[in-house]
């Protein structure tokens, strides 16, 4: 499978999952959303607001190879779920269109820079950082989905071959 291909087929995955994930929440009172759940980030609304704040610091690390700087991992982007699910929405249909236009070894290009945490040059294929953005978002969906089951709401699959987004 080419890296175009893997990008693809995870962007998938993750649009399926996040449609999922906030069409149960959808169901849920803002009361209930932001009620603290003993999550990392305490609510369900800011685990789902840090997903997205995440995935857009890491989308623009993948697409202009350089790391994001004044990094604030508490950052929040919206009080407001319904701009919230919008955004997610629009940020995912962008990461699909996105990826859908670039060419084939996009991903594999090297992108080099000056860790300044870490105080080393840094190398590596572009496709580096989308991979921590989708691991970063699966990890988290977890815990929203395990707060969901803790509610008596079940989630269903989330195994990629059960995707009905899936281009295979």
């Amino acid at each position: 499978m080419s890296s175009k291909a893997w990008a693809l087929e995870m962007a998938l995955y993750s649009k399926w999952q996040n449609e999922k994930l906030y069409g149960l929440c959808d169901a849920l009172s803002d009361a209930s959303r932001n009620q603290d759940r003993g999550l990392y980030f305490g609510s369900i609304h800011r685990t789902l607001d840090h997903i997205l704040m995440v995935d857009r610091v890491l989308w623009d690390f993948t697409v202009s190879g350089q790391p994001p700087r004044d990094w604030d991992a508490n950052r929040k982007l919206y009080d407001d779920y319904a701009v919230l699910r919008q955004e997610r929405i629009a940020f995912d249909a962008m990461v699909l269109d996105a990826l859908r236009l670039q060419p084939k070894t996009w991903l594999d290009e090297t992108v080099s820079y000056h860790h300044p945490r870490l105080g080393r040059d840094r190398n590596h294929p572009r496709q580096f950082p989308l991979m921590q953005m989708f691991n970063h978002g699966t990890h988290h969906r977890s815990q929203v989905t395990s707060a969901l089951h803790q509610m008596g709401i079940d989630y269903g699959s989330t195994d990629m071959p059960a995707n009905p987004l899936s281009q295979y």
